[in-house]
């Protein structure tokens, strides 16, 4: 009977995999009047814990019909049209790109390059001191905020994409600014871009892989920004930037922003994905009635 019901778990769980859809990402570029707004609403998670301060948001990229460099997005559900790599999730939010927002949905070439028409959007001073190089084609969302009581940090997720992915040496570069400090760096303190590739799901041309342009993207990454405890109204600023060049773009997709508790700040673990959480539940579920059927007996 054991071996049985193991095996009737296995095939449940393989179906529930071959069923989850290839895709289902729904992007809406924003060319509207209120960027900044539209893309601070679409930012947050339900029950967020966070309070944007009424006129404190920002925005610098392009809106112009046709060159939207910005959008939000909802059913970030990626996995491969054949061969191995991971299902990736992300919850609804904000799409921030150093070209067009507008992407295909296969990866099209190994040098998307939209080149924003000039001039671009120009250069960002804080991702500059990160990279040490010069940017271009700046893309960034700011505001102030304050948070519930009894929290001193927010959390959101993150997946990377890039054309530069794996073969460029000038890499573009995402921060995610709280209270004026970057958290967007890997475990190690590498910064957020191409490198180092090990965050990277391979994603080359004509392999029929993940449905997006990118030739390489990052499962969901979980980050954590530290509250300064001096102050009690926080600024958030999210920018993406390219460095040196302005080709090759990169996107960053941010979702689910909200309040919580940290310790150390940065990108602190990979987001489990949906598919492990469900088997994971399946195999507890499997166990639970072999005892109950021991206890019968």
């Amino acid at each position: 009977m054991k071996t049985k019901l193991l095996a009737s778990l296995s095939i449940g769980a393989a179906a529930m995999l071959s069923t989850a859809p290839a895709h289902a990402l729904f992007i809406n570029v924003v060319n509207d009047p209120d960027p900044a707004n539209t893309l601070v609403a679409a930012l947050f998670g339900a029950n967020s814990g966070i309070n944007v301060v009424a006129g404190s948001a920002s925005f610098v990229g392009r809106t112009t019909v046709g060159e939207e460099q910005s959008a939000t997005y909802t059913n970030f559900n990626l996995s491969p049209n054949s061969g191995s790599g991971a299902t990736i999730t992300n919850p609804n939010g904000i799409l921030l790109t150093t070209g067009h927002a507008n992407l295909p949905t296969s990866n099209t070439t190994e040098s998307f390059s939209n080149a924003l028409n000039q001039p671009g959007t120009g250069s960002n001073a804080q991702l500059s001191a990160l990279s040490g190089q010069s940017t271009n084609d700046q893309n960034y969302l700011t505001f102030q905020f304050t948070v519930e009581a009894g929290f001193n940090a927010i959390l959101a997720n993150l997946v990377f994409a890039s054309d530069e992915f794996p073969t460029q040496t000038v890499t573009d570069i995402f921060g995610f600014f709280v209270d004026g400090i970057n958290y967007a760096f890997f475990q190690g303190g590498a910064l957020v871009s191409n490198i180092p590739q090990a965050n990277f799901q391979n994603n080359p041309v004509g392999a029929d892989g993940y449905p997006i342009e990118y030739n390489g993207l990052t499962t969901s990454l979980l980050i954590e920004g530290l509250l300064d405890p001096t102050l009690t109204t926080h600024t958030l600023t999210i920018a993406i930037a390219d460095t040196s060049d302005s080709i090759y773009d990169s996107a960053a997709f941010v979702g689910g922003l909200r309040a919580g508790n940290g310790t150390g700040g940065g990108i602190i673990n990979p987001v489990p994905e949906p598919s492990i959480l469900g088997l994971l539940g399946v195999g507890l579920a499997g166990l639970g009635a072999l005892r109950a059927r021991r206890r019968k007996g």
